[in-house]
């Protein structure tokens, strides 16, 4: 069970990260979630820094998920005693709600 909260948390922390914050500083030196729409997400990435950026953002979020993912299977192989299902469907499950419910809460 440990193992499972393990997972669980290292997913969530991948979730924390705002690819789109991050990238819009280093791109045109401003937060996104000051312009447009408010929202940092993809979308606003593409109306206030442009197409670039908006592609790196989505792919980087997509990555996210990805590399949670692999992370459970590496796991799941190090402790043989849990299955590597539930590991994978925790990470898939911890990544997404830190990554899009803080934007659902907004709306």
């Amino acid at each position: 069970m440990i193992v499972v909260i393990i997972v669980a948390i290292i997913a969530y922390l991948i979730g924390s990260v705002n690819f789109s914050v991050i990238i819009s500083k280093r791109v045109a030196g401003f937060d996104v979630r000051e312009k447009g729409s408010g929202n940092a997400g993809t979308t606003n990435m593409l109306r206030s820094v442009g197409k670039g950026a908006a592609g790196i953002t989505l792919l980087c979020d997509v990555l996210k998920g990805v590399v949670a993912v692999m992370i459970a299977l590496l796991i799941s192989q190090i402790a043989k005693d849990t299955s590597g299902a539930l590991l994978v469907q925790t990470a898939g499950f911890a990544v997404i709600v830190r990554t899009y419910i803080p934007s659902i809460l907004w709306l």
